[in-house]
């Protein structure tokens, strides 16, 4: 436990990854010695800070996970893998259900964001142990312009990029103010693709801080190109 509160991670496995054009799922695509997947796992199995790991995954891929992932790995901290749903947010409100009803604190990652860190999960975690917010989410700054599209393609208007970020994973959460904001968003119909846009919506309190460019999240061909170099720089945390 982290100052007596206790801490779960959900990690988001449940995507068909379309834009990779493999035969298998991208989390299960092997990087260097492992694949994606467990090299996302074991950051958080030697992070002191959490307590307990839920994956979600396809249910036809559970049994897969366990004898491929869990198992061969020793990720003891992993209670269980329980089924996504047709939308990450479906998945992730299965995740968040399932962890333990004790928990305090809570930790969103996407399972093919390998290259990050327990310092960047405890910097969110103590934003929300001291009470700065009820979410806590990491964060870069745009390198692009970004535009406005309006009709026929024309651009529309031009953001100031100096007030705009890129959001990552790890996002943490108040357990208790991220499961209420689910809650209602499954009751009012509203979905969104990012976690910490529903806390938003319902009125919690949502603090970036300094992400890595480094943490990027493996969907497409390219972006394996790129983790082969990370990995390859000794840069997998």
């Amino acid at each position: 436990m982290y100052r007596k509160k206790r801490i779960a991670a959900v990690v988001a496995a449940a995507g068909k990854g379309s834009r990779m054009n493999g035969t298998i799922n991208k989390q299960f695509l092997m990087l260097g010695d492992k694949p994606i997947l467990a090299h996302t796992l074991r950051v958080l199995q030697g992070c002191s800070v959490v307590d307990e790991v839920i994956v979600v995954a396809a249910k036809d891929e559970i049994e897969y996970c366990y004898e491929h992932i869990i198992n061969p790995y020793g990720f003891s901290k992993v209670r269980d893998v329980v089924a996504g749903g047709a939308t990450r947010q479906r998945s992730m409100a299965n995740g968040l259900n399932t962890v333990h009803p004790d928990t305090d604190i809570v930790v969103l990652h996407d399972g093919v964001r390998p290259f990050y860190s327990c310092e960047l999960i405890e910097q969110g975690v103590r934003i929300i142990v001291e009470g700065r917010g009820d979410g806590a989410v990491c964060a870069v700054p745009l390198k692009d312009t970004v535009k406005v599209v309006g009709e026929n393609g024309e651009a529309a208007a031009t953001l100031d990029r100096s007030k705009l970020q890129a959001v990552q994973t790890p996002q943490c959460f108040r357990y208790s103010k991220i499961l209420e904001a689910y809650r209602m968003a499954e009751r009012e119909g509203r979905e969104a693709t990012d976690d910490s846009t529903l806390l938003e919506e319902f009125g919690g309190r949502v603090v970036l801080y300094p992400g890595s460019n480094r943490n990027i999240k493996i969907t497409t061909p390219e972006d394996m190109i790129i983790a082969k170099a990370f990995l390859n720089w000794g840069d997998l945390t």
